[in-house]
């Protein structure tokens, strides 16, 4: 039994990759728009962090009876890469393929975007430290 749900989840996990490179490959035929570019990804990636980062600086205001205005201007202030995201796609394709490539977009770039920033950090933190070099300190002394 084990492994029939096994071969389950794959065959729906790679009926899912297909689907979505089946639509990404239709409207490249049909309309010449890719959605999964990197500008798609920056785009999306801008307007996940602001509503992930406003969530959690409204939720921890409330924790601490501070004001809550940061959290929500910085949740209002992702409707603007997210707008335009859809914008894009709906302008270079129609209403519906638009509207499907954006959310998928947006689904799909989620757990990317929302751990790219941590990651990031790391990457710097780790770039600024093994790019620092001090001298031994006996030539210091000199």
């Amino acid at each position: 039994m084990g492994i029939l749900k096994f071969a389950i989840v794959i065959g729906m996990l790679i009926g899912t990759i297909k689907g979505i490179q089946w639509f990404n490959r239709h409207c490249r035929r049909r309309y010449g728009h890719r959605f999964f570019t990197l500008r798609g990804f920056c785009l999306a990636a801008i307007g996940i962090n602001c509503v992930w980062w406003g969530l959690y600086c409204y939720a921890a205001a409330a924790r601490q009876h501070a004001p809550t205005s940061d959290g929500l201007i910085l949740t209002g202030l992702a409707v603007i890469p997210i707008a335009w995201l859809l914008y894009e796609n709906v302008r270079d394709t129609d209403l519906a393929h638009g509207l499907g490539g954006s959310a998928l977009q947006l689904v799909l770039f989620f757990p990317l975007a929302i751990y790219s920033i941590p990651l990031l950090v790391i990457a710097m933190a780790f770039t600024l430290f093994a790019g620092f070099k001090a001298g031994p300190a006996w030539l210091l002394d000199e």
